[in-house]
């Protein structure tokens, strides 16, 4: 059995409150941790040695392979956008890796490319809750036959023996 929640998100049609509880407890977490590591990423670290950004880019690595398996399980397009932006800061941060040790870069890559170089995956606009439920509505109730109406006289009596006469 499929338990609903009440929506808490503050972005209404997230369509997180569609989602068992389990399952948008678990997108909720990663969502906040995605936006306090966003904050603490914000400026480049053009100082940063090689042993730093390697380090750094695993980690960011890890993640996007998180997102992506989060994704492929609850097909939330928040997981999916987030996963775009870390693929994006994975992509500059690993030109930059690239321009001062090729090598290292190729190592952190290697058997991935295709994932972590390649352009980020481009997401299909959703259509909002409100216009599915409406759609499904419509089509249920063209779907019900109409019930054909009883054809009974004002001198019946309607004590259910009708159809003994």
């Amino acid at each position: 059995m499929r338990l609903r929640r009440n929506p808490t998100s503050k972005e209404p049609g997230s369509g997180i409150h569609d989602l068992p509880v389990e399952v948008a407890a678990v997108v909720e977490e990663n969502l906040a941790q995605s936006q306090a590591a966003d904050h603490a990423s914000v400026e480049s670290e053009s100082s940063a040695t090689v042993a730093e950004l390697v380090e750094r880019l695993s980690v960011i690595r890890e993640r996007i392979w998180r997102l992506r398996a989060l994704f492929a399980v609850t097909l939330s397009h928040d997981t999916a956008i987030e996963a775009n932006q870390f693929v994006k800061l994975f992509q500059s941060l690993g030109a930059e890796l690239q321009a001062k040790d090729a090598g290292e870069f190729a190592k952190l890559t290697a058997g991935h490319e295709a994932l972590l170089t390649s352009p980020p995956v481009t997401l299909r606009p959703t259509i909002p809750l409100a216009t599915q439920m409406w759609c499904e509505m419509k089509w249920l109730a063209q779907r019900q036959p109409e019930e054909p109406g009883r054809n009974i006289g004002l001198d019946t009596i309607h004590d259910g023996m009708g159809q003994f006469l």
